[in-house]
């Protein structure tokens, strides 16, 4: 039984994953160019750059990618790295939406009409009506693989092995972190390390300690994605993929220096535990970008000021 289990998990993390990039695909397909001149056009002062991230972020649903395409903007020097960096805090913001999302709609007895009606409008011979189709039919399939993974998980998690992890996750959070770091590094995505942590909080099998400290590794494992993007690009790209993992850092910091004060904050914040790991998820990430975003031009000159494109003297 176990066995099966754990293959009906990663069949619906698949899923799960699978959706949220068909998801993100099809809505930068229906923004097309303007997505990138959005960014470009209002980024200014570094609390525009931030809003910017923030918005583009909870539109596609994915700060990996949201990363990379201001890492290319910042290559093409489209953009400064001050405001890459803003962009880049705000994108850490826009993510916790996913999360958001997911707690707040109970869709799983509209999961599935939605995801008919969304592979018929997906195949009409419609052109323009194709990406906001898709768009749909990959949030089906989020949902789909979220409901899935909750259902498939719970017997995993009462097994004597993964509950001591579990357990032990809640008691050292160090523990905890370095696993969803990992995971979050193999599949590229913190938002799938997300999901399988919210699938357990639906079934009550985590506590909120293990769950959140889960949640912080794979928010910095996931920066591996903008730093392996920058690789071969000029200074400042590099340096907008390097600020990704900085913040990540801080924010790390602060959460560890104020751990039972989120905490606390977070239990009071909503009744059932994926509200309340979705709110720390977003009241932790605010809290870094507080940290960081006035320091953002202080942040840049850090960066570059022992590096010199070439032919600088």
């Amino acid at each position: 039984m176990t066995a099966a289990n754990l293959a009906a998990t990663f069949g619906y993390l698949g899923l799960f994953l699978f959706g949220l990039h068909f998801m993100s695909t099809n809505l930068v397909w229906a923004a097309g160019p303007a997505l990138e001149r959005f960014l470009a056009r209002m980024i200014g002062k570094p609390w525009q750059g931030f809003l910017a991230g923030a918005i583009v972020t909870g539109i596609i649903q994915s700060s990996s990618l949201s990363s990379v395409m201001v890492v290319g903007l910042a290559n093409a020097r489209l953009i400064t790295l001050p405001q890459a960096i803003a962009v880049i805090i705000g994108a850490n913001v826009g993510t916790t939406m996913t999360a958001q999302f997911l707690t707040a709609l109970n869709l799983k007895g509209l999961t599935l009409p939605l995801l008919g009606g969304a592979v018929l409008l997906y195949l009409l011979p419609l052109p323009r009506l194709k990406p906001y189709a898709g768009g749909i039919l990959g949030w089906s399939l989020v949902f789909l693989g979220l409901n899935g993974m909750a259902d498939s998980l719970s017997p995993l998690l009462h097994t004597p092995l993964l509950s001591n992890l579990l357990e032990q996750a809640g008691k050292a959070p160090w523990r905890g972190i370095g696993a969803g770091l990992l995971s979050a590094a193999i599949l590229q995505s913190s938002s799938g390390v997300m999901g399988l942590v919210l699938g357990a909080a639906i079934e009550g099998t985590i506590t909120l300690p293990a769950a959140v400290a889960v949640m912080i590794g794979a928010d910095l494992g996931t920066c591996t994605t903008a730093l392996i993007a920058s690789l071969g690009m000029n200074r400042i790209a590099r340096a907008a993929a390097y600020s990704h993992l900085i913040f990540n850092l801080v924010s790390l910091l602060l959460a560890a220096l104020f751990f039972p004060q989120l905490l606390l904050l977070a239990e009071s914040s909503a009744a059932s535990l994926p509200r309340c790991l979705a709110n720390f998820h977003t009241i932790y990430n605010l809290l870094g970008a507080v940290a960081l975003l006035p320091l953002a031009t202080a942040l840049a000159k850090l960066l570059t000021k022992n590096h010199k494109t070439p032919g600088q003297r």
